[in-house]
């Protein structure tokens, strides 16, 4: 495995809760649901972690638990972390942001010739081939 989740520890080859961990994780948990950001959260639950890995933490579906990782979290707290989420990434107006699509538009015409001669060598033939190909300037 090449990285263990914050919460959680490997001892003699099995996946453990993390005793200290845990409980930073459900004060990280109690403090941003109660209207912190994420930075403050993570500074008063003593988890010094970047933004982006503050919001891996808060995402993370392992801590529901699995066949591999012990639950840490129960799943009312999973999706009030969702909705807590999506509720302030509306208001800052984060949602459906999309970016303006590039277009393209080639100042090339290609035409091909005649195809007049056949080989059996497929490489010559592929040759012969793009020898036909004229382009123009548009």
């Amino acid at each position: 495995m090449a990285h263990t989740p914050f919460g959680y520890a490997i001892v003699n080859g099995k996946i453990e809760v993390h005793a200290k961990e845990a409980e930073q994780l459900k004060l990280l948990i109690a403090s941003y649901l109660s209207g912190q950001s994420l930075a403050n959260a993570a500074r008063e639950s003593g988890i010094n972690r970047s933004h982006g890995g503050i919001t891996r933490i808060l995402t993370d579906e392992r801590y529901l638990g699995n066949e591999l990782f012990p639950r840490l979290i129960s799943k009312e707290q999973f999706e009030q972390l969702k909705n807590e989420r999506f509720k302030r990434a509306k208001k800052l107006g984060r949602l459906n942001r999309t970016k303006e699509e590039e277009s393209f538009t080639s100042c090339f015409e290609f035409t091909i010739g005649e195809v007049e001669d056949k080989y059996d060598n497929l490489i010559k033939q592929a040759e012969y081939v793009y020898s036909l190909i004229k382009e123009e300037v548009t």
